[in-house]
């Protein structure tokens, strides 16, 4: 009898490692997907900086902000696409989600591209003129600086808020995208 109880016992130890082994904890699918999200906010930001424009140097400022802006355009427009390969979260009404998500990315873009325009075309010689060109490109970038990121649209979903919540990647790459908020344009002084 001992030995049948080993033996049982064995059998037991055996069957509850493999049970182990088979049933690594694999996140739900949407956590997954809203890891994804993340890296691809992770990337787009990574070496974006604002740059530190002395307005005493209005030329060079302006080539600055432009340079800038127009990576910044190329990020929105390289985040998009990312996402755009992910698709949908694979949760009740991530379809809609995912399009306000997209449609407040492409606004985003958009701005920024017309920021870009009317910066190049900007005539600068001087501070006033450097002033002036900031107003005017600055108008396109009012809404743009409320914007918090399609993280943020996708986490008004509660199911997706929790999703985000649950991937351990997504609290650093989301504090990391809004770290960047408030920064702009220093006077030099």
């Amino acid at each position: 009898m001992g030995r049948a109880a080993a033996h049982l016992a064995l059998l037991a130890a055996v069957g509850l490692a493999a049970t182990a082994c088979g049933s690594s904890a694999q996140p739900p699918p949407e956590v997954d997907w809203a890891g994804g999200v993340c890296a691809h906010l992770a990337d787009s930001g990574a070496g974006l900086a604002v740059p530190t424009v002395d307005r005493t140097r209005p030329v060079r400022a302006k080539g600055q902000l432009v340079t800038f802006l127009t990576a910044l355009s190329e990020r929105l427009g390289s985040l998009r696409a990312d996402m755009q390969k992910d698709g949908a979260p694979p949760v009740d009404g991530g379809a809609a989600a995912f399009g306000t998500a997209l449609a407040h990315l492409d606004k985003a873009r958009t701005s920024v591209g017309d920021a870009v325009a009317t910066l190049s075309r900007a005539r600068v010689t001087d501070e006033e003129s450097l002033k002036s060109a900031l107003d005017a490109a600055g108008s396109s970038l009012k809404e743009v600086g409320a914007y918090k990121g399609p993280a943020d649209d996708l986490r008004a979903d509660p199911q997706l808020r929790k999703a985000f919540d649950d991937n351990p990647d997504c609290a650093q790459a989301i504090s990391a995208a809004g770290a960047g908020a408030g920064q702009g344009t220093r006077d030099g002084s």
